[in-house]
C-alpha cells in the first residue's frame, strides 16, 4: 500500500514539475498559502475579538513555515542551503508582514461595510466583516510582491 502511495505521489510530481509552469505553480501553492493564511487571521480574529494586528501576527507565525516549505519545493524547487534559504525567505516573510501591518491599519481605516449593509442583509451578522475585508485587500497586494521577492531573493537560482 505504501509503495503504491509513494509511487503515484512520484508520478503526480513528476507532472507537476515536468507540465505546470512556474508562474502557474505559484498561483496554486499561493491560493493553497493564501486560503490557509486567511483561514487563520480569521480563525484569529475570532479567539481575539477582532484584534486585527494580534490576529495577523499569530497568522504569520504559523503561516510563514508553510509558505517557506511550499514555496521553496513545489514552486521554486530550489536546492539551495535549506537553513541559508530559510533565513533569506523568512526575513522576506518579515519584511512582509510589517509592510502587511501598515496596509492592514490603512485598509481598516477605510473600509466601512457595516455601516452601509442594512440589519437585514445576512452580511450584517458576520463578525469582523469590515476587518476580514481590509485582509483580503492586503492579501491582493502582498501576493504580487511575494513571487517576485521569493523569485529574485528567497530561492534565486544561481547563474
Amino acid at each position: 500500500m505504501i509503495k503504491r502511495i509513494i509511487k503515484l505521489y512520484l508520478w503526480t510530481e513528476n507532472i507537476w514539475f515536468s507540465y505546470v509552469p512556474e508562474k502557474l505553480r505559484f498561483i496554486l501553492v499561493g491560493g493553497f498559502n493564501t486560503t490557509t493564511s486567511f483561514l487563520l487571521y480569521y480563525m484569529f480574529l475570532y479567539f481575539t475579538n477582532g484584534r486585527e494586528q494580534l490576529s495577523l501576527l499569530l497568522m504569520n507565525l504559523i503561516n510563514i513555515n508553510i509558505s517557506i516549505a511550499t514555496m521553496r519545493y513545489y514552486v521554486f524547487r530550489s536546492k539551495g542551503s535549506f537553513w541559508f534559504e530559510y533565513q533569506k525567505a523568512f526575513g522576506s516573510y518579515i519584511a512582509l508582514y510589517f509592510f502587511n501591518i501598515g496596509l492592514l491599519h490603512f485598509f481598516v481605516s477605510i473600509i466601512k461595510l457595516k455601516e452601509n449593509i442594512s440589519p437585514e442583509n445576512i452580511l450584517y451578522d458576520v463578525p469582523n466583516l469590515n476587518k476580514a475585508v481590509a485582509q483580503i485587500c492586503c492579501i491582493c497586494i502582498t501576493t504580487i510582491v511575494t513571487f517576485f521577492v521569493h523569485k529574485y531573493f528567497s530561492f534565486r537560482k544561481k547563474k
